[in-house]
């Protein structure tokens, strides 16, 4: 999906204010006029999609055990909070709009596929669409339980607010998963590097903003800003926790590192057909990004990788000031709202300043929109679906970025244009939905290893990967 500049979001969530602070100040022309353009735009592609659908009940599947996968479908009552409130007001709003009465069931994650399933063998149709996370859509995929979004007329992918980047993982020319402004949980699992400016501006780094915009915040940069921070703190000769470093990450930072060089390991082609996406240079790439990486991570004492379940120790971390550089996913900003001082956003450090993009990592714990077969009015589903998409990034994404950004009365406009970049340049692989190519994990496996051995442990698991992706292709082929 598109994502739009701030000051267009922040206009559009806060229509009303301006419109009345215009009337004494011209300065605030442009914002009236950008919300009103984006106002008028939803009612248009809203005003295409008539449907009656009778009070039926609308049944969205979600996972009730998995990070914002519940809030971002249900919120059953207006609420202070203003992103369960934009929930509630979207789904109230696709009821009045749509004539439906909707409905969102939970269920544990790995009894979601068990339960649509149930409902196809039944033959109900029960479930109108469903949130999975990214590797059991994969699944659900290969067992023909999914429709093809493109089958659906109504709904138009090329819009801003469905994700060009899963519509790139195509299979066989099938659309069988689909991020939009309606999961905005895919947001909160992409990957970020925030900064503590207090602790920039000591190292007098004063314009990192300008850094990215100029294409030059690269690996190398960090690594040369991050290792001119290290402290021993308690003074026990001992560096731990309690101790400051030049950047603060958890076990998934190689990922991170790995598809912020804008590398994947399978990719699909225009027609749908999935391929090995390493070439020999790439492989030349990863196994340099790998020497650099481990460089930063294990010589002297300048990062600082919490081991896995430990993630709040590194947040904790970040708040007090003791990391420069601090890598996850954006789901932590929120924690950030009571840190005293100020902190920023960038996205993930190109490879180098050759990279066109910036690109990030996307968890597969993040959910995607699937559409289980069943005796459905797929018409009135496609319009009901591109409506909710359309409520969606008219007021979630709008409050879900005022969310992010917003820290008591401070707005960094610097950061939301990073947030601009981040969101707009996600990589996804198909690796990520099937595990069982056995590729996802190789850099990762690598930095833990503490061992440059990436090239010879990629080509051992060629063969079995290039049998999986036949395997994968003939499943979806096979779908009636």
């Amino acid at each position: 999906m598109r994502i739009r500049g701030l000051c267009a979001i922040l206009a559009c969530l806060m229509l009303i204010g301006l419109l009345a602070a215009c009337a004494t100040d011209p300065s605030g022309q442009e914002e009236q006029t950008t919300a009103v353009e984006y106002e008028n735009e939803y009612k248009q592609a809203l005003a295409k999609l008539p449907v009656d659908f009778g009070g039926q009940d609308f049944v969205v599947l979600g996972r009730g055990d998995a990070g914002s996968s519940v809030s971002e479908i249900r919120q059953e009552e207006a609420s202070s909070e203003p992103l369960e409130n934009a929930v509630y007001n979207r789904n109230r709003e696709l009821s009045e709009l749509c004539k439906l009465n909707y409905i969102a069931k939970l269920t544990p994650s790995d009894g979601l596929s068990e339960l649509v399933v149930a409902d196809i063998k039944a033959g109900t149709g029960e479930y109108a669409i469903a949130f999975p996370d990214m590797r059991v859509a994969g699944t659900m995929a290969t067992k023909s339980m999914l429709k093809d979004f493109n089958d659906l007329s109504f709904i138009d992918l090329d819009a801003e607010w469905w994700d060009a980047g899963t519509a790139s993982m195509s299979v066989v020319g099938r659309t069988l998963w689909m991020n939009s402004d309606i999961n905005y949980m895919a947001h909160d699992v992409t990957f970020l590097t925030l900064f503590s400016k207090v602790m920039a501006d000591q190292q007098g780094l004063d314009d990192l903003y300008g850094t990215v915009n100029n294409g030059d915040w690269t690996i190398d940069l960090l690594s040369t800003y991050a290792k001119k921070v290290s402290s021993d703190l308690d003074g026990n000769g001992k560096y731990d926790e309690s101790d400051a470093y030049g950047m603060i990450g958890t076990s998934t930072l190689g990922y991170a590192m790995f598809y912020g060089s804008e590398m994947r390991y399978v990719a699909c082609d225009p027609e749908g057909e999935p391929y090995l996406a390493m070439t020999e240079t790439d492989l030349l790439k990863a196994s340099d990004l790998l020497d650099r990486v481990l460089d930063l991570l294990y010589t002297g004492h300048n990062s600082y990788i919490v081991a896995p379940g430990k993630e709040k120790d590194a947040l904790n971390m970040f708040i007090n000031n003791q990391g420069l550089f601090y890598f996850e996913c954006a789901s932590y900003t929120g924690a950030l709202r009571n840190m005293s001082d100020d902190f920023g956003v960038l996205p993930l450090p190109k490879y180098d300043k050759n990279q066109q993009n910036y690109a990030t990592y996307v968890n597969p714990i993040s959910s995607t929109m699937v559409i289980p077969v069943g005796p459905k009015n797929y018409d009135d589903l496609g319009k009901i679906i591109e409506s909710m998409a359309i409520l969606s990034s008219e007021s979630v994404i709008p409050t879900y970025y005022d969310l992010v950004l917003k820290r008591k009365t401070i707005r960094d406009e610097e950061s939301a244009q990073m947030l601009d970049i981040i969101f707009s340049n996600r990589i996804y692989d198909l690796s990520c939905f099937y595990e069982r190519i056995g590729l996802m994990h190789t850099f990762q496996e690598a930095i833990n290893s503490k061992t440059n051995n990436f090239s010879s442990n990629y080509q051992s698991r060629l063969k079995k990967a290039e049998k999986e992706i036949r395997h994968i292709v003939g499943k979806i082929e096979d779908m009636e």
